[in-house]
Formats: C-alpha cells, structure tokens, sequence
C-alpha cells in the first residue's frame, strides 16, 4: 500500500502539471479566437465567456488520456534515473506486479474520463447549440463596438458610430451599404449620416433602428442620378435571423438516445466515447515499456516518440469515427481496429522484456541492453 501511494504520487501530480499547461494552451488559443470574432463584431462578447465555458470539456476528454499517458512515462522513467527501480527488482517487485498497480490508477483515469464523455461533454454541446442560437438571433446592432468602422451583412453594409450611451443609444452615426435589386445589375449606394439613432421594439417584436437628425444619400450608377434627403426622423427595420437548435446532433445526445437512432453517425459516435474510456488502458500498456530508460539518457529521452505514438493513436481513431460515419468502414470493428492495432503493439514493446523482472531484456525503443 506504501508503495501503491508512492507511486500514484508520482503518476497523478505530474499528470495534474501535463494536464494544466495544455489545458490552458488549448483553453487558451480558442479564447483568443473568440476574442478575435468579437472585436471584429462577429461575435458577442458578452456570449464569449459561455462559449469557452462550454467547450471545456471537449477539452478535457483528449487531455486526461494523453497527460496519464506522458505522466505514466515521466514517473517510471525517474524510477530508472534514481536507480529506485533496481532497488525494487532486487525486493521481488517484478514487472506483472507494476502493471497490475498502474492499471489501478488507471481505473481511476478512466472513470473520471467516463464523467466528461457521457455526460459533461453532451450537456455542453446541447448548451453550444444554445448559444449559436442566441449569437444568431441578435441583430447586426447588437454587435456594434463603437468608435471602429465594421463590415455587417457579408460586407454589403460598412457602420461606424461614434460613441454608444449606457442606455444603448447611438451617437454620430454612418452607414453605407448597397441597396441591391435583383433588375439591375449595379447597385444603388446608399450612405446616411444621422447626430444620434437607438433600436427600437414595436408592439409584434419586430425592431427597428431609428435614426434622427441626418442625412440620406442615394447614388445611382446605372442612371448616374443621385438623391439627397434630409429627416429629423428616419426607420429602419433590422432583419433578425433565425436559428433552429438541432436537438438531433449526435453530440449532444445521450448514450441511450444514439442507440435508439441506430445511425452510422450514431454508432461512430458511440464507439468514439467508449474509445476515449477504452484507450487508457491501452496506453498503460505503451507507457510502461516506453518509461524504460537507462539513467544516463535522462528520464525524458523517450518523451517524444511517446507523444508521436500517442498522438497517431488519436488521428487513427478520428480518421476510423469518419470512415464509420461516412459507411467507409463498417460499424464492427470500427474504431476497435484501431484499438486491437495498438494492443499489439504495445505486446510487441513488452516482449523483449518477459523475464518479469523490472529493467531486463532490450530498451524497447533504443535497442540497447539493460544491464
């Protein structure tokens, strides 16, 4: 049991540390995109923190497999370093035993891993779904940031206002946008300024955004005409988009729910949860020979191809969720192709080692002898 509590130490404080820094990288990256869209006016800010919030466990179901994996690596092979796995062989320890002590923390990996697949990660992209619908029904000035020109309208319309009160009215107003009619072939443009303007919500729901004080020019290239008007008062109605949540993406439903769709893209998705849950043991298997290193090559030598073998491993498994979902590769075996692959694989780097005792046999990945 001391050992079991030494060696889990080891396994899940470097796992904490892997797991923060590239949580942060990944959290840290979408945010910055996000922030992007929204000074640019594509994007809500105020919608930007629920965003994230809910793309967090999208994240944390890659990372806690891949930072179990490396950390799995990084204690064993300090063991090596620190000559403490000698000191172990030469007690009994043997080989099967660690093993047997790892795939237990594992278990404890997997079920946490199992909390964020089945339902953390479907309940956030029912709550994504949500906020798409909330970012698409929000008209073009809603997402207004004053004092920057913006493009609305796929660029047919260019909007500056100056400065925008707490009670969301607007100051020193321009627009320009292209009035398009389907007859002809050049459009009119049309620019207005106006000193102030605000939205404003009539009796059926329907907004208007109400400009005072301005000016209306219209330019016609097709007849080379122009018309100037000028109002204290002038509306316009803002066209709002609509967005129907689609309650049918297989992301968002429940485990329970997939198998009553009975889909291709159900069963990929399906088989994409349990894989996520089934590869951790798996990469115990393929850390253990991988944290074999002599002390003098440092216990990150093998670090590199392990984040190569792991990171295939993902790729593998993507590319089989496609070919089911698209009907490529049918639904048995599936992803457990991929997963019988690496099996193997992680045998054939344990095979050299059969004696059972820790630190004999050939470096699984160097070719040298451990002596």
């Amino acid at each position: 049991m001391i050992l079991f509590r030494y060696l889990s130490r080891e396994v899940f404080q470097a796992m904490a540390v892997i797991a923060f820094v590239v949580f942060m990288i990944a959290a840290g990256s979408r945010l910055a995109r996000y922030l992007s869209d929204a000074a640019a006016g594509a994007l809500s800010g105020e919608l930007v923190g629920w965003l994230l919030l809910y793309r967090l466990p999208g994240f944390l179901e890659l990372i806690l497999p891949i930072s179990f994996f490396l950390a799995i690596m990084l204690a064993h092979g300090r063991l090596y370093v620190d000559h403490e796995i000698q000191v172990l062989s030469s007690a009994g320890f043997g080989e099967s035993r660690l093993i047997r002590l790892t795939m237990v923390q594992g278990l404890f990996v997997m079920a946490l891993t199992a909390v964020v697949v089945f339902w953390l990660r479907p309940a956030a992209e029912a709550g994504i779904q949500q906020v798409r619908a909330d970012q698409k029904s929000m008209t073009e000035f809603d997402l207004l940031i004053p004092g920057r020109f913006q493009a609305l309208s796929s660029g047919e319309r260019v909007t500056y206002v100056q400065s925008m009160t707490e009670d969301q009215r607007l100051e020193n107003i321009f627009i320009t946008e292209r009035d398009r009619d389907e007859e002809r072939l050049n459009p009119d443009v049309v620019t207005m300024v106006a000193e102030g303007g605000e939205t404003r919500v009539d009796a059926s729901g329907n907004r208007f955004l109400v400009l005072r004080n301005g000016s209306r020019y219209q330019l016609s290239k097709s007849q080379g005409a122009r018309q100037i008007i000028e109002f204290k008062e002038f509306g316009q109605r803002l066209a709002r988009h609509r967005y129907e949540i689609n309650r049918l993406a297989v992301k968002e439903q429940s485990l329970v729910a997939l198998i009553d769709l009975d889909s291709a893209e159900a069963w990929a998705e399906i088989q994409w949860r349990f894989s996520l849950i089934l590869m951790i043991p798996i990469l115990v298997l393929l850390a253990i020979p991988l944290g074999r290193v002599e002390p003098r090559e440092g216990r990150f030598a093998r670090i590199a191809p392990g984040i190569v073998l792991c990171f295939l491993y993902l790729v593998l498994l993507s590319g089989a969720r496609s070919a089911v979902e698209s009907g490529q590769l049918a639904v048995i075996p599936g992803l457990f192709l991929v997963h019988l692959g690496f099996l193997l694989l992680s045998l054939i780097l344990a095979r050299p080692f059969g004696s059972n005792r820790l630190g004999a046999g050939w470096a699984s990945l160097g070719g040298r002898e451990h002596n």
